[in-house]
């Protein structure tokens, strides 16, 4: 019992630091437009969205981006229909002829080495007309000073990517566990000052569901032909914005934009599935290290916060429910700066054994030859 308190208090530690390294990472996250001067000369903006079978999304996410604060900017959107086989490309149709601020682009057969999505965005900014190119997914949502407040902030930071996570919305028990959890890695591992301040391309994160970029940055990474087979497009063009020496910029969008990425539990195990080994570079070690570190910190204090209960060690209950509390004071801050509510806080063990789950799962499905299966198609 001794010895399991004095690990909860040596765990305790670890996250005091975990938590005030998140609370300097919070307050270095810049928020869009804040202390950036209006846009002169009002330039054109493409707003640039690669759909497959985005019926339920696409209308009101046009309807959203339409509705955009635009007296800084000129607007283009240009829709790229991937192979649809449901009411996408008729729903994109119907809009652009009451708005001809609009165009479908009628999607071509994926050539051999690419992946769909980058494919689609190559496509997609090889047609655009703007100085900056804004890469959209269909679920996103914008309010409408996200455009101009994101494009001051580009502008005044002289950045040639501005990237962040929009307000997540859930409602399946499995997204309410997993989908925060992406703000949660972010704001634990990564020293957020360094992803404007360093050039190394370590210092990267971005969210492929928005990605403004300068015309003159994503024409120097070589454009997504560079990165045609990756399966985690928005960090591979992240990577290359930085080693061409651009600045770039992640941001709190949760004011300026929301989305739901999944509706259902399945929709999230296969997403997250296909892109958490990868995310982790493929490595065996990352996994491991992930597994032991989520497994100590956030999983053991629970078990050993039952064990004193049921065997009447108060100190031990305590040292373990320290730990555990931390925990979940860490998850619920990061949730809260995601805009969630905080109590989700609570869910820290149960999201950790399912990003656990998760990982393991998706490094399975990737060393067993068989692939990642998305929207109709399958990745080596």
């Amino acid at each position: 019992m001794t010895l399991l308190a004095h690990l909860m208090t040596f765990l305790s530690v670890l996250l005091v630091a975990q938590l005030i390294f998140v609370l300097m990472n919070i307050r270095a996250l810049p928020m869009p437009g804040r202390k950036a001067k209006r846009i002169e000369g009002r330039p054109l903006v493409s707003v640039l969205i690669p759909v497959r079978d985005e019926e339920r999304n696409i209308a009101a996410c046009l309807q959203h981006v339409l509705a955009s604060d635009d007296s800084e900017f000129r607007l283009e959107v240009i829709v790229y229909d991937d192979g649809s086989s449901d009411a996408t490309a008729d729903i994109v149709r119907q809009i652009a002829v009451s708005d001809p601020r609009v165009r479908l682009m009628p999607g071509v057969e994926l050539p051999p080495g690419w992946k769909g999505k980058c494919h689609a965005c190559y496509q997609l900014a090889d047609r655009a007309s703007g100085s900056w190119y804004l890469m959209l997914d269909a679920d996103v949502r914008l309010y409408p000073s996200a455009i101009r407040d994101t494009l001051r902030t580009a502008i005044s930071r002289r950045a040639g990517l501005v990237t962040g996570f929009p307000r997540q919305k859930v409602d399946s028990w499995l997204e309410k566990l997993v989908v925060p959890m992406m703000n949660f890695v972010i704001l634990c591992h990564l020293p957020i000052p360094f992803v404007s301040r360093s050039r190394s391309s370590m210092f990267a994160a971005a969210h492929g569901a928005f990605m403004l970029f300068k015309k003159s940055a994503y024409q120097s990474t070589g454009s997504y032909e560079a990165i045609k087979n990756e399966m985690l497009d928005d960090m591979a063009m992240a990577r290359a914005i930085k080693k061409c020496g651009y600045r770039m910029e992640l941001v709190d969008l949760t004011r300026h934009a929301e989305m739901r990425m999944y509706h259902s539990s399945q929709e999230v195990w296969e997403g997250y599935r296909k892109n958490l080994f990868l995310g982790l570079g493929r490595s065996y070690l990352l996994l491991l290290l992930l597994v032991l570190g989520y497994t100590a910190l956030y999983l053991l204090p629970l078990v050993v916060f039952l064990v004193g209960v049921i065997a009447g060690s108060l100190h031990l209950a305590l040292t373990a429910g320290t730990a555990l509390l931390l925990g979940m004071t860490i998850k619920g801050l990061s949730d809260l700066r995601g805009g969630l509510p905080f109590i989700y806080g609570l869910l820290m063990p149960a999201a950790a054994a399912c990003t656990i789950a998760l990982a393991v799962s998706s490094a399975l499905q990737g060393s067993s030859g068989r692939g990642y299966e998305w929207k109709g198609r399958r990745y080596v």
